[in-house]
Order: structure tokens, then sequence, then C-alpha cells
């Protein structure tokens, strides 16, 4: 249960992010990618692909989880092989871990827990990996007792606000018959509620033009039927029904690219406002240009983004 010092905490964090708002507007634009590289050949595509974009003014790098496939090793090596790739490219990156990085893991011999604080130490906790303090990120880490969540955080550019939760595939890591994971789900779940409920309020008490918000999932938004992702459902359909103006879910998961209006309410109308955006995932190395223009009515518009063969 969050106590009442972290929700003082998260209120307190909204009123110094308040003053991030009065900033520059003009349109910016990101390339999105995720659930790859899932193998050797991948890898140099993913490579190519992120080399080519380096000469593209793309704000930011949006990786959204799943660096590798889901039955090879989960070895420091093969993680540093990404965060060192992260760590060269010249922009940003945007990461949430995905569930083939740690939930997963225990299907190749690994302590999927002991691997998700590996995930943590090498792309978050070393600063130079991601470079998100260039974006004016806020963590939910920030607190004392929210400091295992650094992977948790925000941040605002031309006043549209980007959410980046951990919410990953694999249901969330909510496993019933390991009671180490239901423990960490169940603890993660509740901080993940409580720093997406605070991160709604920032966006509706600064009448933000647009919400992006970023995990890995595919949290079956036309069923919601999965037990790991019901509450974010809910906390999400709660927001909708507040908050009238453009917001994308941008995940993966799936390998599916996609974009369209799947979530409806407990009535079953559909939330015209709400956007899923799913970018591509292995075996296709791709990306999906993100434009954002808070004068644009709809904020956001999608464009694929493929390595130039010629």
């Amino acid at each position: 249960m969050i106590s009442k010092t972290l929700i003082s905490f998260f209120i307190s964090a909204s009123v110094l992010l308040t003053n991030t708002f009065a900033e520059d507007s003009s349109a910016f634009r990101f390339l999105a990618t995720g659930d790859l590289p899932y193998s050797p050949e991948q890898h140099i595509s993913y490579v190519q692909l992120l080399e080519q974009s380096e000469q593209e003014d793309f704000t930011f790098l949006m990786h959204v989880g799943d660096i590798k496939a889901q039955s090879s090793p989960c070895t420091d090596e093969r993680f540093r092989q990404i965060s060192d790739l992260f760590e060269k490219y010249p922009k940003p990156v945007v990461y949430t871990p995905g569930d083939n990085e740690w939930t997963d893991c225990h299907g190749v011999g690994a302590d999927p827990v002991e691997r998700l604080a590996k995930i943590r130490e090498l792309f978050f906790q070393h600063k130079s990996v991601l470079r998100l303090a260039k974006l004016n990120t806020v963590h939910q880490s920030d607190h004392p007792e929210a400091a295992e969540y650094i992977e948790n955080y925000r941040f605002t550019k031309a006043g549209v606000l980007f959410i980046v939760a951990h919410v990953c595939g694999s249901g969330n890591n909510r496993r019933i018959d390991d009671p180490p994971s239901m423990r960490e789900f169940e603890a993660r779940n509740q901080a993940n509620l409580a720093f997406l409920k605070e991160s709604f309020s920032v966006a509706l008490e600064n009448r933000v033009p647009g919400v992006a918000l970023v995990i890995h999932a595919n949290p079956d938004f036309e069923n919601g039927k999965n037990e790991g992702f019901r509450d974010i459902l809910a906390a999400l359909r709660g927001f909708l029904g507040k908050y009238q103006q453009p917001v994308v879910c941008i995940h993966g998961d799936s390998h599916y690219f996609r974009i369209d209006k799947p979530f409806r309410d407990e009535d079953g109308t559909r939330y015209l406002h709400f956007t899923r955006m799913e970018v591509f995932g292995a075996p296709t190395v791709a990306g999906v240009i993100v434009n954002v223009d808070p004068a644009d009515p709809q904020v956001f518009s999608y464009r694929p983004y493929y390595i130039d063969k010629n």
C-alpha cells in the first residue's frame, strides 16, 4: 500500500513539474522502436537503422522494451551490448523494460527479480546510457520510499506530457504459481498506479495539449481480461473520462504495427480521443516516426520509418 508520505511526494512533484509547461511549444518528432533486436542479424540491421536515423532531426529515440529474444540468455553481456548501443546514440533514449529482459528469464535459468535489478542498474542508474536528464525527466524514485522504481518517469516537450510506466508483457509478471513474482508484481503494480494517478493529475491541472503513455505490454485494450493489466486499464479509463485532449499509448509486445482506437469505456463507448500505436517488432527491423505538434488538434501523427536500401 502506498504511504501518505509517498503520496505527499507525488503532490510536491506535481507542483514542481507545473513550471516546466511554460516552454517552447514548437513541433518536434521522435523515432519509436521496440521488440528488437532478437538475433545477430537483426542487431546489425538495428544498428543500421539507428545510424541512418542520426541524420534526422529526431529529438529522441524511443525503445518500448524487449531488447532480446525470449529464448536467448539473460546475460550481463547481452544487456551491455544494447546499453552500449543506446549510450552511443547522439540523442536521449526513452526506454522502458520489456518482459524478455527479466520477466521471462526464468525460462533460460535466470532469476527474473535479480535480472530486473541489473536492468535498472545498467540502463537507469548509469545516467550516461539513456541521458534522460536532457529531457528533464521526473522519476518516481526521486523519493526514498519509491527508490526502487527508477524506470517510472515523465517529462514534457512542447507542453505535451510523456508518461513512461513499467508495464510489461507476459501478464506484467503476475505469475500466481511463483510467490516471488507475485510479490514483485503486487508492489510494482501499486507503485505504477500511484505514479499514473499523480501523472494524470499533472496533465489535468496543467491542461496539457496531449499525453503519451509509454509501456511495453499490449494490455489487451479490446477485452481487458488479463489480471496483470486490469488495474492499469481502470486507471486509464478514469483519466480518459476526465481528460478530453488526445492521448496515445505507445507500446510493443505483440510485434504488429498498428494505429487504432480499440479502447472503450465500461458502457462500451469507444474513446475517440484515445489512440493505440504499436511499434514494429522482430523480425521486422523498422521504426515509427511520431510527429508531435501541440498546435494540431490531433497533436500526434505517425509514419513508418524503414532502412534505406539504396
